[in-house]
């Protein structure tokens, strides 16, 4: 018998899992469909890029990135997290909120897009007001699309949909990330690169083995493991430049923060990922249940 998140045996579990197969078909499916007004003989000097201007292009980033902003606040204020596991009621209400606002940051980010499609010489047929509306209702529905393929995932196949998702995307990604990379650099940098990339995983993981190696199950393992990582990623970046500023006395410069191979950037990171954890594994004590 499986147990796998409520899968009860085996026949369950093909069944999910054939469920989850056809939805990222789907969604990788949708992510070659090129957005409307592009013109096709532009789109095909692109090759791989193309699929960074599909329909699809926003992905499933805009609802991660309000996840991010709404758990970091669950984290500074558990209140919130209290007052949402209070009822169903208060559950389904936040998670409306937290999808209205992936809407209108999609909305956001593709009015950026657009401009930049723009700017490229040739790539909008007819550029102009009229594209730029048709980009943005066409990206912002599409986000909409994503995030349900997301929640039928949740229901009916296996995982979170967000995070297999996000997964899904980012694999794409590695074999053409890679390729850039040992191409685009001498092999000396590109290899550091790979292996800096790695090694940062790797001491990140083992950072937050350390902390929660005192107990916990498989579930809340991986929570905490997932959420310390994301809300480092997103911290981290503004502790860097805080760190900058006070090194170069209120005036931002070239310097030791600002250096992409500093070594103490990587520590600052795994520092972040040690704090969250803390905070998560602290809270789940004082609470005794899972964050």
């Amino acid at each position: 018998m499986l147990n796998l998140g409520g899968v009860r045996d085996s026949a369950e579990f093909t069944r999910r899992l054939g469920i989850t197969l056809a939805l990222l078909i789907v969604y990788r499916l949708g992510t070659f469909v090129p957005l409307p007004g592009i013109a096709p003989e532009a789109l095909a000097r692109l090759g791989g890029v193309a699929e960074r201007i599909s329909i699809f292009a926003l992905s499933i980033t805009p609802y991660v990135t309000i996840l991010i902003l709404a758990e970091l606040l669950k984290v500074v204020a558990p209140g919130v997290r209290r007052w949402e596991r209070a009822s169903e009621r208060n559950r389904t209400k936040l998670n409306r909120i937290l999808v209205g606002l992936s809407l209108l940051a999609a909305a956001a980010q593709a009015s950026g897009l657009s401009l930049a499609l723009e700017d490229v010489k040739g790539l909008v047929s007819e550029p102009g007001t009229s594209f730029r509306l048709i980009c943005i209702a066409t990206l912002v529905g599409a986000t909409a699309i994503v995030i349900w393929l997301a929640d039928q995932i949740t229901r009916h196949g296996l995982g979170s949909g967000v995070w297999v998702l996000l997964a899904t995307g980012w694999l794409a990604l590695i074999p053409s990330h890679t390729a850039g990379i040992l191409l685009q650099l001498p092999w000396q940098a590109a290899v550091m690169q790979l292996v800096l990339g790695w090694g940062t995983t790797t001491v990140i993981l083992a950072a937050i083995v350390t902390l929660i190696r005192a107990g916990g199950t498989i579930l809340e393992t991986a929570t905490t493991c997932l959420w310390s990582r994301l809300l480092a990623d997103a911290v981290w970046p503004w502790v860097i430049l805080a760190l900058a500023l006070i090194a170069g006395g209120g005036v931002l410069g070239g310097g030791f923060w600002a250096n992409p191979g500093n070594p103490a950037l990587l520590l600052v990171l795994v520092g972040l990922v040690a704090l969250f954890t803390h905070l998560y594994v602290r809270a789940r004590r004082l609470s005794g249940t899972t964050v």
